[in-house]
C-alpha cells in the first residue's frame, strides 16, 4: 500500500509540474504559432499521432505505456515541435484559435462535449477523420474516429488551430485605416496603411505604405517605410515619402508655409496595438500611431517652434485587419 501511495503521489506531482510548465505557453505566445514549412509540420503531426495508435488509455498518461486525450496532443506537439502546449482539454481550447469545421486542416484540433463541456480532444487527420485517445466505448485507447459518426457529430464542440495554416508563406499582411489627429486640430485628416511583415525569432521586420490626406496642411502624403515590430503589439517605422501639394498651416498670425523634405528619413513613427479581437474568422486590432513628418518652414518667416512641431507631429487611430498569407 505504501509503494502504491508513493507512486500515486509522484505521478500527481509530475502532472502538476507539467501543468504549471505548459501554462507558460499562453503567457508568451499566441495561437496560431508561426512555423516554417507549415504543410510539412502538419503532416508530421498526423504521422506522429498515428504512431500512438493502439496505445492504451490512461488518465493523466503521456507515454506509450498509457495516454489520455489531451496527453496525446501534448505528446505529439512535444515530439514534433519540442513545444509544451497546454496540458488539459479546456486550456487547449482557450489557447487555440477557433476554426470552422469546413476549414479544418490536418494537424488542427477537434473538441467535443462528451462527459462534460470540452471533455475530449483529438487531432484532425483529414477527410473527417481524427486521432484520439478514447476512454470508453467499443474501442478504447488511441484510435481513429470519424466526425460523421453520430456520437461524435452530436458531441462536436468546434475546431482549434495551434499552428499556422498549411498554405502559410510566412507573411502577415495588415490592412487598416482611420482618422488622424493633431495638437492643433482634432480633425487632422484620414489615413490608410498596408504593412507586410515576416515574423521571425519573436520580432516582425517588414515594409509598409501609409497614404494619408492631411487636411490641416492641405497635402497628400505617400510614405514608403521599413518597419520593425516587437511582440506583435509595438512597431517602429521610417522611410522616404512622396508629397503632393504645398504644405500650409493656419496659425494665429495667418498662414505658415513649409517645404516637404523627403530623403531617407522623410517620415518616421511608432504604432502600438494594445487590443486584438476577432470578427468571424478574421483577426482585428486597434492601432494607435504617432507620426513625425519632415517639414521645414519656408525661408523668410519668423521662428515659430510650436507651429512647426504641430505641423510635423500627428496621431492616428486605425482599425487594422491582419491576414496570414
Amino acid at each position: 500500500m505504501a509503494m502504491s501511495t508513493r507512486g500515486s503521489f509522484r505521478k500527481a506531482a509530475l502532472l502538476s509540474v507539467l501543468g504549471l510548465a505548459t501554462l507558460v505557453v499562453p503567457l508568451y505566445a499566441e495561437a496560431p504559432l508561426t512555423v516554417a514549412k507549415a504543410r510539412d509540420i502538419r503532416s508530421r503531426i498526423v504521422s506522429d499521432a498515428e504512431s500512438y495508435l493502439g496505445v492504451p488509455y490512461e488518465y493523466g498518461g503521456i507515454s506509450t505505456k498509457g495516454i489520455d486525450c489531451s496527453g496525446l496532443v501534448y505528446r505529439v506537439f512535444k515530439d514534433v515541435l519540442g513545444l509544451g502546449v497546454p496540458r488539459t482539454t479546456k486550456t487547449l481550447y482557450d489557447f487555440s484559435e477557433r476554426v470552422n469545421r469546413e476549414r479544418l486542416e490536418p494537424g488542427d484540433l477537434v473538441f467535443f462535449n462528451t462527459t462534460g463541456p470540452l471533455a475530449h480532444v483529438g487531432i484532425y487527420a483529414g477527410d473527417d477523420i481524427f486521432i484520439n485517445a478514447a476512454s470508453e466505448g467499443q474501442r478504447t485507447g488511441v484510435i481513429k474516429s470519424s466526425l460523421d459518426d453520430p456520437y461524435w457529430a452530436e458531441a462536436y464542440a468546434g475546431g482549434g488551430r495551434l499552428i499556422t495554416p498549411a498554405g502559410y508563406l510566412g507573411l502577415l499582411l495588415g490592412l487598416g485605416g482611420g482618422p488622424l489627429f493633431g495638437a492643433d486640430n482634432l480633425g487632422r485628416g484620414f489615413g490608410l496603411s498596408a504593412n507586410l511583415v515576416y515574423p521571425i525569432w519573436g520580432v516582425e521586420p517588414g515594409i509598409q505604405v501609409a497614404p494619408s490626406w492631411d487636411v490641416s496642411l492641405g497635402v497628400f502624403r505617400l510614405p514608403f517605410q521599413l518597419s520593425f515590430g516587437i511582440d506583435r503589439h509595438l512597431r517602429f517605422y521610417a522611410g522616404p515619402v512622396f508629397t503632393l501639394g504645398q504644405p500650409r498651416l493656419s496659425v494665429s498670425s495667418g498662414t505658415r508655409s513649409y517645404t516637404a523634405e523627403g530623403g531617407v528619413l522623410g517620415s518616421a513613427g511608432i504604432a502600438w496595438a494594445p487590443f486584438e479581437f476577432k470578427l468571424g474568422q478574421d483577426d482585428w486590432r486597434l492601432v494607435g500611431t504617432l507620426d513625425w513628418n519632415r517639414y521645414v518652414a519656408a525661408a523668410g518667416q519668423p521662428t515659430d517652434t510650436q507651429s512647426d512641431l504641430a505641423a510635423s507631429l500627428r496621431f492616428g487611430l486605425y482599425l487594422e485587419s491582419r491576414i496570414l498569407i
